[in-house]
């Protein structure tokens, strides 16, 4: 099989030539996939020649297929050879031939903004803003609760809320559990910190509605101000995480801002609890000092979860804010400060132009997808270090905070 690529406007057209069968159907199914994670979103395949297909190759053009239309993209077979068409057409698949002449994509454009590795739209929301609120007491993450019993919240479609807890039941029965947790649109993750390997979530459906214990962190509500859509220039084919969100406080016109995004992730880089910091009481910095912190923490030693999506919730702030003392240093050499938690997922593209937030959210759990929920850090170690989190392309959904 011998795949050759061009373009045309805002297309892609795939050349094929050979035999598409089992033997080389993985092979096309790479070249369709790295495409798309290219940022394309409208292939054409021109089959005239190829001699021959078989079900396995049908399934890969289906998966691209219904890929692309989920959001809101393009794929098409154009030039179908006689065997590929009687095929196809035999099969009740005529719907994925198509005229080589399309019309070119229409989509709501925004504001263009740029930064030194990408390029952005920024389309206003109408949202007010959000009011804050700090959960618990930073020392807690030393000393343990001290005693002190958090209650139960609900994390509803007007929440947005990062930190260390758990979901569902009691304090007394997730006191063991209580990890890196992030909730918004209705939807609640965290990372059990008693051993479990597997993140857990709760979806708001119907009455239903995630609840759990918040014991350190923050917690939000309101609406959002705007959207503004990103991707890495072709240069550095990839933007930082300070960087990133540098641009959404700018854009934001606040000195300090709520922020959800969801992007397709190049590789992050965190960290996570192994142990909850509200089983028990420790004396102050006993659990973070060398070398009991190797028990109390994992980091990432490079950038992990590669080629991924995910969803970041965080806070971000200039010094000075009431919740400093919540918020770390994103970068060295930068005074932008923030708190931001990351869940991960295979990956998955994400629709171009203005999205919503709550299906944009929602459809990421879809199928228990879920791979890890962690607390963004980066490493500054120059040649030894992991670096800071980095992103192809996204969507950030940018909130001022309200005092």
């Amino acid at each position: 099989m011998e795949i050759s690529r061009q373009t045309s406007g805002d297309l892609i057209i795939l050349r094929l030539a050979g035999r598409l069968d089992a033997n080389w159907c993985n092979h096309v199914e790479s070249a369709l996939s790295a495409t798309v994670r290219d940022g394309e979103h409208r292939l054409h395949l021109d089959m005239s020649a190829v001699s021959y297909i078989s079900s396995a190759g049908i399934r890969v053009l289906l998966a691209c297929h219904k890929q692309l239309r989920a959001i809101n993209g393009l794929f098409g077979v154009i030039r179908p050879s006689e065997a590929v068409r009687s095929v196809l057409e035999l099969s009740g698949l005529q719907m994925l031939i198509t005229s080589e002449t399309v019309a070119a994509a229409t989509e709501d454009a925004g504001k263009k903004l740029a930064s030194p590795s990408a390029a952005y739209e920024l389309f206003p929301l109408g949202g007010s803003g959000m009011k804050i609120e700090t959960v618990g007491e930073p020392a807690t993450l030393a000393r343990g609760c001290g005693g002190a019993q958090p209650t139960t919240r609900r994390f509803d479609a007007a929440t947005v809320a990062l930190g260390v807890g758990a979901l569902g039941g009691s304090f007394a029965e997730n006191a063991a559990r209580c990890g890196e947790l992030l909730a918004v649109a209705g939807v609640a993750a965290f990372q059990p910190a008693d051993g479990s390997s597997r993140p857990d979530f709760m979806l708001s459906e119907g009455a239903l509605v995630p609840e759990g214990q918040l014991v350190l962190g923050l917690s939000a509500q309101g609406s959002f101000s705007s959207l503004l859509r990103f991707e890495a220039n072709d240069e550095d084919r990839r933007s930082g995480l300070t960087e990133l969100m540098q641009t959404a406080l700018e854009s934001s016109g606040a000195n300090a801002a709520v922020v959800v995004a969801v992007t397709e992730t190049a590789g992050l880089v965190g960290a996570s609890l192994r142990q909850s910091p509200a089983s028990e009481a420790g004396a102050a910095n006993e659990r973070f000092g060398f070398p009991q912190i190797r028990d109390w923490l994992s980091f990432t030693s490079e950038r992990s979860f590669r080629d991924s999506t995910s969803l970041v919730v965080g806070v971000i702030a200039r010094p000075g804010s009431a919740f400093d003392a919540l918020l770390r240093p994103l970068a060295r050499g930068t005074d932008l400060l923030g708190h931001l938690h990351a869940a991960v997922f295979p990956y998955r593209p994400l629709r171009k132009g203005r999205i919503d937030l709550q299906p944009a959210v929602t459809s990421l759990f879809d199928g228990q997808a879920l791979q890890s929920v962690l607390h963004l850090i980066s490493d500054p170690r120059g040649f030894n270090g992991a670096g800071e989190s980095e992103f192809y392309r996204g969507a950030v959904w940018t909130a001022p905070i309200i005092t």
